[in-house]
């Protein structure tokens, strides 16, 4: 759909089905095209955690504004990760997350402009430089017939509208069902992703790769990713998601 067609098909949304916040229902008014979309009201968006600079170079992890310029934390200096660098939007706590659970698992695509909208105001995310592929994490094919779409490859294509052919579903898949990794500890989420993913397309080898997904909770899943694109003759995998836990 052209700008201008996309416009006037919001205008007419918005007089017909009348914008409220994602969270507390309150009337937005017209306020929510001035804020790219962003259907949260004043009280609730300064209840959202955004990560942002300063943050760890390596992880994502963000530092206090005291801290100063972007710097490896203390983890990643003892550490090493198979990823060049990974980011996220926002925490994943408070009040985005039932929002964020309604999106994964019952595909309510209606948060998905709020969504683009909270990565669009990080300017260090919003001047990403766009890889040479865009691949997001896989799930395996079962539970993609039991859950009926992949919400990494949905929001891969939300994130980057103006890429698409960049986006990759299939060199990159889930070779093993695994269990759920929530309420997993760190050990164990690592044993149990473990060998989960393959590379099947030779298109991967010499270039940079940008992985999407959800959450980052302890980043295992998108570093056994980064480990198995990387064999596979990555240049570099950086990892971009919607939302870290708070640990």
């Amino acid at each position: 759909m052209k700008t201008g067609l996309r416009a006037l098909w919001q205008a007419a949304k918005d007089i017909c089905f009348p914008p409220v916040c994602l969270v507390c229902r309150t009337g937005l008014g017209g306020n929510v095209t001035d804020r790219q979309h962003i259907s949260l009201c004043a009280d609730c968006l300064t209840l959202v955690v955004f990560l942002q600079e300063p943050l760890c170079r390596w992880c994502g992890k963000t530092f206090p504004k005291a801290a100063g310029n972007n710097h490896l934390c203390g983890y990643c200096l003892q550490h090493s990760w198979h990823f060049t660098t990974a980011r996220s939007v926002i925490q994943y706590q408070g009040v985005l997350t039932s929002a964020i659970q309604s999106f994964k698992y019952g595909e309510n695509r209606s948060v998905l402009s709020t969504f683009v909208g909270l990565k669009e105001s990080l300017p260090h995310l919003r001047d990403m430089v766009v890889p040479d592929l865009i691949l997001p994490v896989p799930l395996h094919p079962e539970r993609l017939r039991q859950r009926g779409f992949n919400q990494a490859l949905v929001l891969a294509k939300a994130f980057f509208p103006d890429q698409q052919a960049k986006i990759h579903s299939s060199a990159l898949v889930r070779s093993r069902r695994t269990r759920p990794q929530t309420g997993l500890s760190g050990t164990a989420r690592r044993k149990n992703i473990k060998g989960a993913f393959a590379v099947v397309h030779d298109m991967v080898a010499g270039r940079k790769v940008l992985l999407i997904d959800d959450v980052f909770t302890t980043g295992t899943t998108v570093n056994e990713c980064a480990r198995v694109l990387c064999k596979a003759g990555a240049r570099e995998v950086h990892a971009l998601t919607l939302a870290r836990a708070a640990l």
